[in-house]
């Protein structure tokens, strides 16, 4: 009776499906068990659209995550520099633009302000003194001297710069 019944209802074509599903589950779990991690690795290599997974990004939400310290933390600036190329880089430059705008008496007081005289004289005085030197050598003298090199290099830059915006025009 109870077979009769399990036909009436359709329940042996249901046991039958279920005894189906359970071989083809054991026949999956066999073949899992012989592909290994990499496997599954080449696999998904092979079937990644990446155009795909690029276009799914949401380009605004990722930058919110992203920290610009973080990633300048990873730049290798010597990588970076080698692949500058500088002729490349002062092409962008007009230079009668930066001529127009070149303040040279500022320019000769910012080098003079780099050069720092107090410590250029400290510099030279020191080493006056560690030599021992008794020719007479006084602080003043060594100060004109550095302020004189100082200016005829400010002035010899003045005519650099000059000469070459001159050959850029």
């Amino acid at each position: 009776m109870k077979n009769v019944i399990i036909k009436f209802l359709g329940l042996d074509k249901i046991q039958q499906e279920n005894a189906n599903l359970q071989s083809e589950v054991a026949k999956l779990q066999q073949r899992l068990n012989v592909y290994d991690e990499t496997s599954f690795t080449e696999i998904a290599k092979e079937t990644m659209n990446y155009y795909e997974i690029a276009s799914a990004i949401d380009y605004y939400d990722l930058v919110n995550h992203i920290s610009i310290s973080d990633i300048a933390y990873e730049i290798d600036t010597n990588d970076l520099a080698r692949c500058i190329d500088l002729s490349d880089v002062a092409g962008y430059f007009d230079s009668e633009s930066i001529a127009e705008h070149i303040d040279y008496d500022n320019l000769q007081e910012h080098m003079t302000d780099a050069l720092d005289v107090d410590i250029i004289a400290q510099t030279v005085s020191d080493k006056i003194d560690n030599q021992s030197v008794g020719n007479g050598i006084s602080q003043d003298a060594v100060q004109s001297m550095i302020d004189t090199a100082i200016q005829q290099f400010a002035d010899s830059l003045e005519v650099m710069v000059s000469a070459k915006l001159n050959i850029n025009k």
